[in-house]
């Protein structure tokens, strides 16, 4: 799915970087991870077999669909994947892989359309809920989650390139909690959620991601599903990070793409 000459490189697509209420320049947050060989979605928002075209993606090759939490903005877009999956003609299993809360709302909102009649063959993979539990693995990646702090049951995702041994996690929507920070210890890259200026039960604030990162020691943190008026002056949002974390801090933009 990657378009260069090496087949163990993981390219990381934000696909899109907003928060539940998108705008017309960001999507709600999600994401590919892929290489040349085989890809997996991060959450699954709006348009996403559209997405992956515009990415230059090929559907197809989509092995699997991770789904942190059963929130709209995180798993409204599955339906649309799966019927245009099987209108593309894809007959190849595709793993969708949820805590049990998640699962259920998915599996509702697959049966609303029929979409588990087709013959895209779905293959639900429940996530228990503990810390660093090994999600799954091939040649290309390992894949870590841990429960995270948020109103609904959700998990953090660490994904590990086998190639290079180094790891990008994806906050998901959490508050401050130890599960995210050990998930993130010593990770290239932290795509964290800040939603908030205020604390709050659910999301995380400026501040906060920066104690968040600068306890695990990460090497650097993308802002996702960050509210708009965290960008309005973007420079002090990211001072304010700076004051617990020394480290690079910028926010994500839809279509940015990062390597591992």
């Amino acid at each position: 799915m990657v378009a260069n000459n090496d087949r163990a490189a993981l390219r990381i697509v934000v696909l899109g970087s907003g928060p539940a209420l998108a705008s017309a320049s960001q999507d709600n947050t999600y994401f590919l991870v892929e290489n040349e060989a085989e890809g997996l979605l991060i959450d699954c928002g709006g348009s996403p077999f559209h997405k992956l075209l515009k990415v230059g993606a090929e559907p197809n090759r989509l092995k699997g669909v991770i789904l942190t939490h059963a929130h709209p903005d995180h798993l409204y877009g599955l339906p649309s994947l799966v019927h245009e999956l099987w209108l593309h003609g894809r007959r190849a299993p595709l793993r969708i892989f949820s805590n049990r809360e998640t699962q259920r709302v998915a599996l509702a909102l697959l049966d609303l359309f029929d979409l588990r009649s087709r013959p895209v063959p779905l293959e639900f993979r429940v996530i228990p809920t503990e810390e660093e539990h090994l999600a799954m693995e091939d040649e290309g990646l390992i894949v870590h989650t841990s429960p995270v702090k948020h109103e609904v049951p959700t998990m953090g995702v660490r994904i590990t390139s086998r190639a290079t041994d180094r790891a990008a996690v994806f906050s998901a929507d959490t508050s401050p909690c130890p599960e995210l920070v050990s998930l993130a210890r010593g990770a290239k890259v932290l795509f964290q959620e800040c939603t908030v200026e205020e604390p709050h039960p659910f999301h995380s604030t400026p501040r906060q991601v920066g104690e968040i990162a600068a306890e695990a020691g990460v090497e650097e943190v993308i802002l996702v599903h960050y509210h708009r008026h965290l960008v309005k002056e973007p420079q002090v949002t990211i001072a304010e990070i700076a004051k617990r974390y020394p480290g690079p801090v910028r926010f994500a933009k839809d279509f940015d793409v990062y390597e591992l």
